[in-house]
């Protein structure tokens, strides 16, 4: 039985979006797979603490995951 576990910061994704992600990830396993596997494929989302996220030792906040979906959407 497939288990995927998702961890991002917490508030970066809309409930909306967490379900929709693990509807995806089922999906997947389903075209690679088969019907058959729908119902053992288990997707569990863990969100994180703003600041408790680091990369290097540099802490991720919200503010910042804000700040870089803005600059992506301005550049396109």
């Amino acid at each position: 039985m497939p288990l995927v576990q998702i961890q991002h910061l917490g508030g970066a994704f809309t409930r909306e979006q967490q379900t929709e992600l693990i509807k995806d990830i089922t999906e997947a396993f389903v075209r690679v797979s088969g019907e058959g596997i729908r119902n053992n494929v288990l997707v569990t989302m863990t969100e994180i603490q703003s600041g408790l996220w680091a990369t290097g030792g540099v802490p991720l906040t919200i503010e910042e995951v804000e700040r870089r979906r803005a600059a992506r959407k301005a550049a396109t």
